[in-house]
């Protein structure tokens, strides 16, 4: 079994298109906070095998575009996190590769921007989650 990790922290890269919302698509919000212009990590995704070693990295892609600015995912270490009562919760904590996702506001944006991004275990338990996210951009 593969488990897929999600998590929300501060950053953002490569940018993505996919199809409308999957009926059964786990929708969850989150906000944060961004400087003007600056790319900032907004979460990251893993995928780990039972030993919490690296599985693969899970389809990421972004079903909404920001108004005022831009996604980026790119591969790199993340920090799994898993939520309790999951049977890889005590993979928590422990750093593997995966997909981090950044956000940068145009030049002179200041406000609040929004975009939504999928995230689909490959070769899992078949897992969609569409995750909102709200980004504050300010000083």
């Amino acid at each position: 079994m593969i488990y897929l990790s999600a998590f929300l922290s501060a950053g953002m890269a490569l940018s993505g298109c996919v199809s409308a919302p999957i009926g059964g698509a786990k929708q969850s919000q989150f906000s944060g906070r961004a400087a003007p212009g600056k790319k900032t990590r907004i979460t990251g995704a893993s995928l780990v095998k039972p030993d919490c070693t690296f599985a693969g990295f899970p389809y990421t892609g972004i079903i909404k575009q920001p108004a005022h600015g831009r996604i980026d995912i790119e591969h790199g270490p993340v920090a799994a996190k898993f939520p309790k009562g999951s049977n890889a919760y005590f993979c928590s904590g422990k750093s593997v590769q995966g997909n981090n996702i950044f956000y940068t506001s145009n030049p002179g944006f200041v406000g609040t921007d929004q975009f939504t991004a999928r995230l689909t275990g490959l070769n899992t338990d078949g897992t969609v989650q569409d995750r909102t996210f709200v980004i504050h951009v300010g000083k």
